[in-house]
This record gives C-alpha cells, sequence and structure tokens, in this order.
C-alpha cells in the first residue's frame, strides 16, 4: 500500500508566512477586511490614447500620520515578530500583515541615487512587488521605479524593461481623525501613435476592466488594514527588521 503523508504548513513556507499574519491580525482584534461599500468613491476611465486609469478616493485611515505612511512604505520589505498582542510571535513580513491572503513579496532591486538603502521603496530606486489575487487568481509581478515618496505622496512608475508602462500613486492629507488617502492606477504605454495603437489594440489582452475592478477590491482591502498594523509598528520601529 501507498503510503499517504500529510500535507502540512512547512511545505510551503509562503503559506505558512501568511498563516503567521493572518494570525496577529486576528489576535490583534481586527479580521475582515474593508469592503468596496467603504470607498468614498471608486472610477473606471478608459482615456482617448487608450490608457485605463482607475481612481479611489478611501475611507479615512484613522490614527495614522504622513510620517508614518511614508516610513511605512519605506521599510515595506521588513519584518517583524509582532503576534497582535506582543513582539514575542514568529518572524512576520510587514507586506504580509498589509494583505495576508493576496501579498508574497516586496523585494528592492536598487538603492536610492544618493546611496541610502532600499528597504522597500525609496525615491529613485526600483523595487518589485509581488501580489497574486487568490479570489480570482490573477498574479503582479511588476518591476517599479519610485518617482516621489514623501510624507504627502508616493508614486511610482510601472516599468516594461526601460519603458513607463503606467503608474500609481498614492495622495494623503491629514484629516481630524488621521489621513484622507486617494489611491490611482493608471496602464497604457507612452510615445505617440504607435503607443496609442498599442493601448487600444493590444492593451485589452493584457489588463481589462475586469483586472481594474479586481485592484480596487485589493487596494481597499489592504488600505484599510494600514490603520490596523501601521500605528503599533511605527510605535515599535526598533521590532522591525531587514534580512
Amino acid at each position: 500500500m501507498k503510503e499517504q503523508r500529510t500535507v502540512t504548513y512547512s511545505d510551503d513556507p509562503l503559506k505558512a508566512a501568511k498563516l503567521n499574519a493572518r494570525n496577529a491580525i486576528i489576535k490583534s482584534g481586527s479580521k475582515e477586511f474593508k469592503t468596496q461599500g467603504s470607498a468614498k468613491w471608486t472610477d473606471i476611465t478608459m482615456k482617448s490614447d487608450g490608457h485605463i486609469l482607475v481612481q479611489i478616493e478611501h475611507d479615512d485611515i484613522k490614527g495614522v500620520t504622513g510620517e508614518m505612511i511614508k516610513w511605512w512604505f519605506e521599510n515595506l520589505a521588513g519584518y517583524t515578530t509582532w503576534n497582535g498582542v506582543d513582539f514575542s510571535g514568529p518572524e512576520v513580513a510587514l507586506y504580509h500583515l498589509w494583505h495576508h491572503r493576496d501579498h508574497v513579496a516586496v523585494t528592492p532591486l536598487s538603492n536610492a541615487p544618493d546611496g541610502t538603502i532600499n528597504h522597500g521603496f525609496r525615491e529613485g530606486a526600483d523595487s518589485r512587488i509581488e501580489e497574486r489575487f487568490n479570489e480570482v487568481h490573477h498574479h503582479v509581478y511588476d518591476h517599479m521605479h519610485t518617482i516621489t515618496l514623501t510624507d504627502r505622496e508616493f508614486t511610482f512608475n510601472i516599468m516594461q524593461g526601460n519603458k513607463v508602462a503606467g503608474h500609481i500613486s498614492h495622495i494623503y492629507e491629514p484629516v481630524e481623525e488621521g489621513l484622507s488617502f486617494y489611491a490611482e492606477t493608471e496602464v497604457g504605454m507612452y510615445g505617440g501613435f504607435a503607443a496609442t495603437l498599442f493601448n487600444k489594440l493590444v492593451l485589452p489582452h493584457i489588463y481589462t476592466t475586469t483586472d481594474a475592478e479586481h485592484w480596487i477590491y485589493h487596494n481597499i482591502e489592504e488600505t484599510g488594514r494600514t490603520e490596523d498594523v501601521l500605528p503599533v509598528l511605527f510605535a515599535n520601529k526598533d521590532k522591525v527588521y531587514f534580512k
């Protein structure tokens, strides 16, 4: 008789890591993601040059400042041992805490032009993000070049080789209880008639309005999670480390 083997999370380190993040979120008293209905508004626009523009005005992020958001993006490739209560838990990636189901990894590809080490995103530096929207099996594996990262804005270009294939921007402003938060993704090539032709004929087979809707759901979930994890991690920055 063929021996049967029980499959455990140790057979898949990524699943085990995501489970650690989920357990920390639950122990902290949070579980459910914010829903699409929490956003102030969302929109998808097909532009005249064939670009797809996706916009979200999020629910305000409570208990978070612009300084905290800037630190978060700068250190998003880091790890901690926060277990939802204290810092005695197993290792967990900050990126998984932000979205335990969909996020795979942030990988710095270069340091900033001034030599500052890139631990997530830095102005002028390159990074790669990998995400799998597990509910719809959509895979994101993109090379990003950060243009702006301040306490008011985080914008990076989506790169295809040395060509810009779009951008993602986040704009945040202080409000009474935290931050307002606007996010947009614009997908499409630049470069005159040839780029417009590509955007209109080819892009709809690569990035569709359905993909844009999936991004809206995902972005609302991760942005809503920020207020659950960032304040405690920012207050314990010495408990965040890098490999």
